[in-house]
């Protein structure tokens, strides 16, 4: 049994419409809850708290994809959350079914391509569309849910933590509730409460969507009723926020995969900013992952060999405490853990430079490197020079780091505002 999660642009599609029918009737049938929401939602709206509740803590999903879906601002978000999780670890089955006559050629144009690794269910090519025997594939998939991991995966985690931090301030309800509708969840906030449900937990699931400016908002009103320490805590644990979530989940390997030789293209404009999209992306992860950064200009004419040499010294005595050529062995549990190299270049990296990125892959394949790029990403021809580049997208702009940077200060800022001693 389990909450399984259906993702759909449904509406006005009469095949979707019954093919999200039979679903929802078989999983009944299974003894498993389907969730799903029936109405529709603009591209502009915020997200709604009720379908963030739903995401962060589901089972399972079903993905229905007509030419709708393809289209909907909502879907693509939701696929999002759910392979984010997936890429942390959670054991969350995902279903994808083609409707319309779509191919998966479609998918990876409509940018969803992370989901084309996964068997869809469809139509085989030039039979019938028919909505009961294509569920029928669905519900097959559900005989049995995985097991629940042996741990917890790094958002739950970060989730549960949230949770711990803002429990504090149970003892002033009104003030959740209040920092419950800065968040745009009061109504789905109060209706919790009253089913005894997890009240501070599914506050915590509104903070891992919501925009940085309602965040911020909400940690003003929770901030009196809450221990200094507890409010440090708190906003270190959120800082890092404001980056998109659709970059962040692309900072991450593909689910139940190692990386291989993968690099990863940020156009920041400051220090810290490459650390900030990795703190997002593995949730404030306190173990499994590992972040190090070092610097790229070269001095010499060998500038290819010269880099290398100093990016491959770099892994071994930041990661490995590796001084000398008689130290350099690695850990046992070498793959437990991921592992980022940030490299500043804080502008366009040419084809050499790639080049030496591609020295550095081979000798350390499972390396997560991270390139700042300044103002621009490198052009098609340098790109493609990487073995498996992946551009951090929506691109930033200068106002974007300025203001997280100033919203940063303001978050460690905030114990010694409310004490009065700033």
């Amino acid at each position: 049994m389990g909450d399984v999660f259906i993702s759909h642009s449904a509406r006005g599609d009469a095949f979707a419409v019954a093919v999200l029918e039979k679903i929802e009737e078989g999983l009944r049938g299974r003894a498993h809850t389907p969730l799903v929401d029936q109405s529709d939602i603009d591209p502009g709206d915020e997200w709604r708290p009720r379908l963030v509740h739903w995401l962060a803590r589901c089972d399972a999903a079903v993905v229905l994809l007509n030419e709708a879906a393809l289209r909907s601002h909502w879907v693509r978000r939701e696929v999002n959350i759910l392979m984010w999780r997936r890429a942390l670890g959670a054991p969350l089955l995902v279903v994808p079914v083609l409707l319309d006559g779509l191919t998966t050629g479609a998918v990876k144009k409509a940018g969803l391509e992370e989901l084309r690794p996964i068997q869809f269910a469809r139509t085989a090519q030039g039979d019938q569309q028919d909505a009961e025997s294509l569920a029928d594939q669905v519900l097959g998939r559900f005989a049995r849910l995985p097991r629940a991991a042996a741990g917890k995966d790094p958002m739950s985690s970060w989730l549960d933590r949230l949770a711990v931090y803002l429990s504090e301030a149970r003892k002033q309800p009104k003030l959740l509730a209040e920092a419950a509708r800065e968040l745009g969840a009061e109504q789905d906030f109060r209706a919790h409460v009253a089913a005894q449900h997890g009240d501070c937990l599914f506050l915590a699931q509104q903070f891992l969507v919501a925009p940085p400016e309602r965040m911020e908002k909400a940690l003003d009103v929770l901030a009196p009723s809450l221990q200094d320490q507890t409010i440090r805590r708190l906003t270190g644990a959120l800082t890092a926020t404001w980056v998109n979530e659709e970059a962040a989940r692309s900072a991450l390997p593909a689910p139940d995969k190692p990386p291989r030789e993968m690099t990863l293209l940020l156009n920041a404009f400051s220090h810290g900013t490459a650390e900030q999209y990795i703190r997002r992306a593995t949730c404030n992860a306190i173990h499994g992952f590992e972040t190090k950064s070092v610097g790229s200009l070269p001095t010499g004419e060998d500038r290819v060999g010269e880099r290398f040499r100093t990016w491959e010294d770099a892994v071994w005595k930041e990661f490995f405490d590796a001084d000398t050529e008689e130290e350099r062995m690695f850990p046992k549990d070498l793959t437990t853990r991921t592992h980022y190299l940030v490299i500043n270049e804080f502008r366009p990296p040419d084809a050499e430079f790639a080049e030496a990125v591609n020295l550095l892959h081979r000798a350390f394949s499972w390396l997560i490197v991270l390139v700042t790029t300044g103002t621009a990403t490198p052009d098609d021809q340098v790109r493609s020079a990487f073995k498996n580049a992946v551009v951090l997208e929506p691109l930033l702009t200068a106002e974007d780091e300025k203001t997280a940077k100033l919203r940063g200060k303001r978050l460690r800022q905030l114990p010694d505002l409310l004490a009065g001693t700033y």
